[in-house]
């Protein structure tokens, strides 16, 4: 018993040193570099605007000459998978029922992560699948940061710590991390711990006791990865338009149907109808690849009303926003234990702080809410460690759905217990493939499975193909980062309006500036609260397929997500501006401004 008990202390000694020791070396040594010249280029110089890639789309409206891939859903996987089959050479479309990353890839956490918490429970249930799943994210996590700087960058998360066992658990917890991240090519930076000055610092309005009034001995500050989710969703499509693939938002499949061509081959007819202009079209394609997300479903049923292939089990993640002095002072998250069992962020991002998330079953629906609950249920679980937060200070809130994929014995299953995992099915009698799952860290490793899936099913045999190539893929936006100015060169553009215009357009900075010195109103801010000038406005409704007023607020800026308030102030000039770049009637004008109110009240707070 004694030289057990020998071997397992001398055992814990030597992993304890290796760990502390692997602290202090350099993480450049581990850091994954990127080869620019591995980067193919574009097919088109400029992005396609959206009436050239519907021309495109209906292109193939003969049966005798399909497109390979018809991509259905316009969120990070879609546009994920649209990207990965066009740039291995296969002609490809995608359609989206509204706009780019208008459901659940714009309301995600905003993190890049590996999983912390997966890896707890890979450690604790002695799980794999879970490991495995965490070494993936975690290398994902440094392409993803690569393929667009400006939108993508390290983000230092606290935990504090007010137990020793605390203090034992995230540390060891986090170098683990960093020895996973540092085998798999996914090093930002290497965790380290934290003396209690040092968190307060941080974080002064920190409590110094938690709920059970155990002092603060301290914290462990990780590093994971932060994004603009619905920008970089916008920039994985237009880069797979801009190597030639038809991505056309609005744009809704109502049917499909396998039929023969005169040469024998079974393609599928696909009936799309413009949501903008509601006039229907006929396009024909080899392989259907469904990533309608929560809609997988309804998707399916297009096909077969009675048979699924896919067991999806929609889960609500809610968050809300609230002022940003409730985040640490640097831009830094933090992580809290909450009641049920998970953790709950603080994090910083775009001027505000993000509360979130929940984790419950949810009916898969087109616009999910957060609840007054969800609300209290957060507010809950951030105000023991940040003080009372009052009502005023929640600025707006938001929910997605994530679309789990579920398995055959999980009845009474918590959706928080499902792993994130993606699964791919292929119904070759409808030449459909399905995928569900995952999470956005990983968008790119499940398009890449989706079309080797497709390869080997229902693209089998369609020689000369280039293998994938997304890995050292930059997006639009981030070619020529070196080309937007330190500075403002323009004395009408204050500082942080100089930061927002390069982290939200990247390289195609000058290019929104020169809108704006075509017309000096356009330098102006559309509200005080926020850093978005008219500029913009033309900008995307000119050249970033933004068709209506609720999408620029939401999704080509984030006003809606950070404010609802000062978004709802943004609505008329907004209207005003875009009507005049596409030509609205007044008419349309005031449907556009009623339209964006509606959907702005879904960001409003229940508690308001």
């Amino acid at each position: 018993m004694a030289s057990v008990l020998k071997w397992a202390v001398g055992c814990s000694t030597v992993a304890l040193s290796g760990l502390i020791a692997f602290g202090y070396t350099d993480p450049s040594w581990t850091q994954r570099k990127f080869s620019a010249a591995k980067c193919p280029p574009f097919v088109h110089s400029s992005i396609p605007s959206r009436n050239e890639c519907q021309q495109a789309l209906l292109k193939y409206d003969n049966v005798e000459n399909p497109m390979d891939v018809l991509v259905i859903g316009g969120g990070c996987v879609g546009t994920g998978v649209a990207l990965d089959a066009v740039t291995r050479g296969y002609s490809v479309g995608l359609v989206e029922m509204k706009d780019y990353a208008s459901g659940t890839s714009s309301r995600s956490t905003k993190l890049i992560h590996g999983g912390i918490r997966y890896l707890q429970k890979a450690v604790f249930e002695f799980d794999l699948g879970q490991l495995m799943l965490v070494a993936e994210a975690l290398r994902e996590r440094t392409i993803m940061i690569n393929q667009a700087p400006h939108l993508c960058h390290p983000l230092p998360t606290l935990v504090p710590c007010y137990h020793p066992y605390d203090i034992i658990m995230f540390w060891s917890g986090t170098k683990m991390y960093d020895i996973i991240a540092a085998c798999f090519g996914g090093t930002l930076k290497y965790s380290h711990f934290l003396r209690p000055y040092e968190v307060i610092d941080a974080f002064p309005r920190i409590k110094t006791t938690d709920p059970d009034n155990y002092p603060l001995l301290g914290g462990v500050r990780y590093y994971d990865g932060q994004m603009n989710d619905a920008r970089l969703c916008y920039s994985v499509a237009m880069t797979a338009a801009s190597y030639g693939a038809a991505t056309v938002n609005y744009t809704k499949v109502t049917g499909m149907n396998v039929i023969r061509n005169a040469k024998g081959e079974e393609v599928v007819q696909c009936t799309v109808e413009d949501q903008l202009n509601h006039t229907k079209g006929q396009v024909y394609c080899r392989s259907v690849v469904n990533a309608a997300g929560p809609l997988t479903g309804v998707v399916e049923e297009m096909v077969d009303e009675k048979s699924r292939h896919v067991n999806m089990v929609p889960a609500l993640g809610a968050h809300i926003v609230i002022d940003k002095l409730y985040c640490p002072r640097t831009k830094e998250a933090m992580i809290v234990p909450s009641t049920d069992g998970r953790v709950v962020f603080a994090i910083p991002w775009l001027g505000g702080c993000i509360v979130g998330t929940t984790d419950h079953p949810c009916p898969a629906t087109e616009e999910p809410r957060c609840s007054k609950e969800d609300e209290a249920f957060l507010l809950k679980n951030v105000e023991p460690y940040v003080g009372p937060i009052p009502a005023e200070a929640v600025h707006s809130v938001w929910a997605g759905i994530r679309p789990l994929a579920g398995t055959k014995n999980m009845t009474g299953k918590s959706t928080a217990s499902i792993s994130r995992e993606h699964l791919i099915t292929v119904d070759e009698h409808a030449h459909m493939l399905n995928i569900v799952g995952g999470k956005w860290t990983t968008y790119r490793r499940m398009a890449e499975d989706a079309v080797n899936s497709l390869e080997k099913t229902l693209l089998k045999g369609k020689a000369g193909r280039k293998p994938c190539c997304t890995e050292q893929i930059v997006m639009v936006g981030a070619r020529e980062l070196k080309s937007v100015p330190a500075a403002p060169t323009d004395a009408q553009i204050p500082d942080d309006v100089h930061r927002h215009l390069t982290g939200n357009y990247g390289d195609r900075y000058n290019q929104v500036v020169a809108e704006a010195r075509q017309q000096s109103k356009l330098y102006e801010r559309l509200t005080p609260e926020a850093p978005i000038i008219g500029a913009e406005v033309v900008w995307a409704a000119k050249n970033e397929h933004c068709e209506r007023v609720c999408d620029f607020l939401t999704h080509r800026t984030r006003a809606a997500f950070l404010n609802t308030n000062a978004a709802e102030r943004c609505v008329p000039q907004v209207a005003q501006l875009m009507g005049s770049a596409k030509g609205w009637s007044s008419s349309k004008v005031q449907s556009e401004i009623k339209n964006a109110y509606a959907v702005l009240n879904n960001f409003r707070a229940q508690s308001a």
